[in-house]
């Protein structure tokens, strides 16, 4: 879905509205997402893509903590396998 870039414009309130209205992560909490993650569950290997996401400075240090609490070296594997988890659970 693209957005109309123009403020004020009906057209982009109405598409702004609609999207965050149907929002999956909304409708269902973190806790529930998450509830069930086997972090543990590795599969074989493919080459991987590098990503950049935005995050908070503080959200971000408090993902390396849990990441190395769960044995990770740092976040980048540790949010692979998060986000694997997330995907293999929603099969």
């Amino acid at each position: 879905m693209s957005f109309n870039s123009k403020q004020n414009q009906s057209s982009s309130e109405s598409q702004m509205k609609d999207a965050f209205a149907n929002n999956p992560v909304r409708d269902n909490p973190a806790a529930n997402l998450v509830a069930g993650l086997d972090l543990n569950q590795k599969k074989a290997t493919e080459r991987k893509q590098s990503v950049s996401i935005t995050m908070l400075p503080s959200m971000k240090q408090d993902l390396v903590k849990l990441a190395k609490k769960n044995g990770y070296n740092g976040l980048s594997s540790f949010a692979v396998d998060v986000f694997q988890a997330l995907l293999d659970q929603e099969k």
